[in-house]
């Protein structure tokens, strides 16, 4: 089993996943205007759209269900700070800005979140 920050980061690489195939698919269409269209290419496109929207389903239903295992932890803070982290990808900066705390602060409630999130993990 995962441990509870290799879990939430899932999301994050799925996101890294998906920009990265969108990249390929920007590099695709450039690459048909500039030789002109063909089935072969156009059915290639098709095939890594596909891919491409399997893997935002994918995203979208692990985000959900991080988001429901994120709302069962005892404290406001502790949500917050995993939302913001794991779901919305911010920066520790970012995200002691946006909860008034110090960076330090922040990097303790992240630690005590874990925590809390790890025995979460482990209910059934």
């Amino acid at each position: 089993m995962l441990d509870a920050k290799e879990y939430l980061e899932q999301a994050r690489f799925l996101d890294m996943r998906i920009n990265a195939k969108l990249a390929q698919l920007d590099s695709l269409h450039q690459l048909m205007l500039k030789l002109g269209g063909s089935d072969r290419a156009e059915a290639k496109i098709s095939i890594l759209q596909e891919k491409i929207n399997r893997d935002i389903d994918s995203l979208v239903n692990l985000k959900d269900e991080i988001t429901r295992r994120i709302g069962q932890l005892s404290k406001p803070e502790y949500q917050t700070v995993l939302e913001l982290r794991y779901l919305c990808f911010w920066s520790w900066e970012k995200i002691a800005v946006n909860m008034h705390y110090h960076q330090l602060y922040i990097y303790e409630l992240h630690r005590a979140a874990l925590k809390e999130f790890s025995e979460v993990l482990q209910r059934p």
